[in-house]
């Protein structure tokens, strides 16, 4: 070894380790993944605070295209912020982003909470005619908003993120956004629902990337983003079908497969959607048993067999011989193809259609005005109306034990109590049956899951113009399509349609039902009753909650011209967009087969 060597072996050697001091010095200097995404969400609540004071002081002067860019800018910066601010402040979030609608709360329900947020401020933006009053409730509500604004960043030098939480909120932020965001949920008058989605995947893509995910999920995200922001789109044209199979699917379970990489637990939450579910169109998605009560029985083979034998058993009703069976016909998707079915108080006819209770288990509330909560009640309330069944839950066990089947029946389903004939677990047992009626296997399922060859190129428009073009996705909410609000379906929407009492359409009138009014006697509830599924509809005829309509098509007919008040009653509660769809009759008929490619009686994994 000659010295030039030595020595320049001498000289590499301390330079190796001061470059090794450096990049640990950097390691240690730069923040932890989740401290990243608090300043990503610090510095867009700070741009987003700009943004409106900019707004405001433009309100006045500007004319109406800079207005709807104010806004729009506005509503980008929001979309940078949402997966954290409807995570961590959801009440926030309905103050800034919820429907234009007034509001109640379930534990107030007399206390009416105004609309307020985005989407007033959308109807004033893109109102006509212009008008100094319409520019000082533009003010208005922006003053709205920066409270609200002004109020998270007072709140955000004590937010913590943690990386469960944060992957957490990316993928029910997802989840929002095909359920909301593409439907036109969100911006119903601005018609910005594909530029909207793709900031949402932008800032998806970049606040993951902070932890150094795989590039799968990364390239996935940009794919999904570039779908949406593809220019020869419109929020009518846009192909969703195609987009979640070949895009959103594959993003969701790459966000999957990167958590469980990268070691970061799934929190230890309970939701209608599973934690750790591969996204929320796989098999298994939703847990029924999300929407039980604590004291709910099992779904063991032996509470199903019994609660199937309570079902359709006519003791329950006492003398009425009626079983729950006898209205909700497992052979008609558990309805009875009655307008309304036959009173027992003499000649008289029940108030309301019977719903068919498949999927019933997946929802929060029960009855069409949402009056309970939890199926054990509704058997109940059933079994002891007088002109449903008429029966008396607590006679029900004396006169069971009478058929010594059931003795067996129930010491199997409940082993552990000495006396397992009770009310109780009548109650039990029913609403466990119930909750097994779940069906999310449809061919239109089997589409979502990556078989593309089982829906028609009809089935396929009548999708996309179902999230599209007719609306009906902003109250049918995907997956479930029925009123229980994603991300979270922890809450069933009410909405005001104006039903008419006939199917006359010459001289209709309105439907004198009051509806959710009843309950509570709040006036933007007059005629409100809980969104149905629309799962198995093409098997549940006749349709609303008065059985007025016999065909699906009467039903399309009825929400393209506007509803009641499109059919001319007069509505002020209304809820349903009054303006006309313009659906060809081609694109109803295509709507319709799509709706009977969600058939699914088959029996149910759960």
């Amino acid at each position: 070894m000659n010295l030039h060597s030595i020595h320049s072996r001498t000289l590499v050697r301390p330079l190796l380790l001061g470059l090794a001091g450096l990049l640990f010095s950097f390691a240690v200097l730069r923040p932890a993944p989740a401290e990243q995404v608090k300043e990503y969400y610090s510095y867009h609540l700070s741009q987003l605070h700009t943004t409106l004071t900019r707004f405001q002081d433009a309100g006045y002067r500007a004319d109406t295209t800079a207005l709807r860019r104010e806004f729009a800018a506005c509503r980008a910066e929001y979309k940078h912020l949402e997966f954290a601010v409807e995570y961590y402040y959801p009440h926030a979030a309905q103050r800034i982003n919820g429907a234009a609608l007034p509001e109640t709360e379930p534990g107030e329900p007399g206390e009416v909470i105004p609309p307020t947020g985005f989407q007033v401020l959308e109807e004033y933006v893109y109102a006509a005619p212009d008008s100094r009053a319409n520019r000082d409730l533009i003010h208005q509500e922006i003053d709205n908003l920066l409270y609200q604004v002004r109020h998270l960043r007072q709140q955000a030098p004590v937010l913590s993120f943690s990386d469960a939480e944060v992957f957490d909120a990316v993928r029910l932020n997802l989840y929002r956004l095909a359920a909301k965001g593409l439907s036109g949920f969100d911006s119903p008058a601005a018609h910005a629902s594909l530029p909207e989605a793709a900031v949402t995947l932008q800032s998806s893509r970049q606040v993951l990337a902070l932890f150094a995910v795989p590039p799968a999920l990364t390239t996935q995200l940009e794919r999904c983003q570039a779908a949406v922001a593809a220019p020869r789109h419109d929020f009518n044209s846009f192909d969703r079908a195609i987009f979640f199979v070949r895009y959103f699917n594959p993003a969701l379970a790459a966000l999957r497969q990167a958590q469980v990489a990268q070691q970061i637990p799934f929190l230890a939450a309970r939701r209608a959607v599973r934690v750790q579910a591969g996204g929320y169109f796989v098999a298994d998605a939703f847990d029924p048993g999300f929407f039980a009560p604590a004291d709910a029985a099992a779904p063991t083979p032996a509470v199903l067999a019994l609660g199937k034998a309570l079902f359709q058993e006519p003791l329950l009703s006492g003398r009425g011989g009626r079983s729950c069976a006898s209205c909700h016909v497992p052979g008609r998707a558990y309805t009875d193809g009655l307008r309304v079915n036959s009173s027992l108080l003499g000649k008289e006819s029940l108030e309301r259609n019977t719903p068919t209770l498949l999927n019933a288990a997946l929802q929060p509330d029960q009855f069409y005005d949402g009056r309970v909560h939890f199926l054990e009640d509704q058997v109940h309330a059933v079994v002891s109306n007088k002109a449903e069944m008429g029966g008396q839950l607590s006679e029900a066990p004396a006169l069971l034990r009478k058929k010594s089947a059931y003795a067996a029946l129930f010491a199997q389903a409940f082993t552990t109590e000495r006396q397992p004939v009770t009310e109780r677990n009548i109650r039990r047992a029913v609403a466990t049956y119930v909750r097994s009626l779940v069906r999310l296997n449809s061919r239109f399922d089997h589409y979502l899951r990556g078989d593309t060859t089982v829906l028609s190129r009809q089935e396929v428009l009548g999708f996309n113009l179902f999230m599209g073009k007719a609306q009906c996705g902003t109250c049918h909410y995907m997956p479930l399509f029925n009123g229980t609000v994603p991300p979270l379906y922890d809450k069933a929407e009410s909405e005001v349609l104006g039903v008419p009492a006939t199917a006359d359409t010459l001289r209709p009138t309105l439907d004198a039902d009051q509806g959710k009014f009843l309950l509570y006697g709040v006036a933007h509830q007059q005629h409100a009753f809980k969104t149905p599924t629309v799962r198995n509809a093409a098997l549940t005829a006749p349709y609303m909650h008065n059985g007025v309509y016999h065909t699906l098509e009467q039903v399309l007919d009825f929400y393209n011209k506007g509803g009641g008040i499109g059919l001319g009653l007069a509505v002020p509660t209304q809820t349903l967009a009054e303006d006309r769809l313009h659906l060809s009759t081609a694109e109803q008929q295509a709507i319709i087969a799509f709706i009977k490619a969600l058939n699914d009686t088959q029996e149910s994994a759960y």
